[in-house]
């Protein structure tokens, strides 16, 4: 029968100066059946057992340098929607595919959450005060029984914020999460995605601040294991980044 190791840990059970800055991420462990040919004693190799997946966030930072908006073409399909509020761009991408980050012309449309109107593509051309980028970056790691790093990656979320449309409202363009610096051992599969969970009105309805929940799917594999694991945060036309 295949055996279910469900492993939580609380971040307030960290006592170390660095608590603030690293999360550790509650995951699902599932042994796979021993197949012919793998000694039990193989199976239960420690290196193929996950103890432990950190978060940290290593970086961020307002780009200064000039940007283009995307053009109404670029803005995508309809993925969401809420009274004041529309999304567009691809409700669900890959980050990481066979233990390589995708690159960007295979990510899908970034997303945009903008006002509701009767042509919401004119009216992204009629906003204005948009913010430059703002780009922050996380590095996950995954920790075997030995206290080996077998898994290992950065990802990046960045968008745009603040764009008003007559003069109110914060909406959100621009929103994207991607891999770099990916480093899988021997022995491991894994693969990552990305997908728009949901969108709100963390304003008022005559001065919306626009709001979108991504949540990142982690997948790793071994000959013995499946490793899942997931992110949730949360992202705002004020320029905050939440995480939970």
């Amino acid at each position: 029968m295949v055996k279910k190791i469900l492993l939580s840990l609380m971040m307030a059970s960290i006592a170390s100066a660095h608590a603030g800055n690293v999360r550790y991420l509650s995951f699902e462990q599932t042994a796979k059946p021993v197949e012919k040919g793998i000694e039990r004693a193989q199976a239960a190799d420690p290196y193929f057992v996950i103890s432990s997946i950190t978060a940290t966030e290593v970086g961020s930072r307002e780009m200064d340098q000039k940007f283009d908006l995307p053009s109404a073409k670029d803005l995508g399909t309809v993925i969401a929607s809420l009274d004041k509020l529309i999304a567009f761009g691809t409700k669900v991408w890959e980050i990481i595919k066979k233990g390589k980050p995708v690159v960007n012309v295979d990510m899908g449309t970034p997303i945009s959450i903008l006002p509701t109107s009767d042509d919401p593509n004119a009216a992204f051309f009629q906003m204005e005060n948009w913010s430059a980028p703002k780009a922050k970056r996380y590095r996950i790691e995954y920790k075997n029984m030995l206290g080996m790093s077998v898994i290992s990656f950065d990802y990046t979320v960045q968008f745009q914020y603040n764009g008003q449309y007559d003069g109110v409202g914060k909406y959100v363009t621009g929103l994207q999460v991607t891999a770099s610096n990916v480093a899988v051992s021997w022995g491991f599969q894994f693969d990552a995605s990305t997908e728009l969970m949901s969108i709100s009105n963390r304003g008022r309805l005559d001065d919306p601040i626009a709001g979108g929940t991504l949540q990142i799917n982690y997948r790793a594999s071994s000959a013995l294991r499946d490793i899942s694991s997931s992110e949730t945060f949360h992202v705002t036309g004020s320029g905050e980044v939440l995480k939970y």
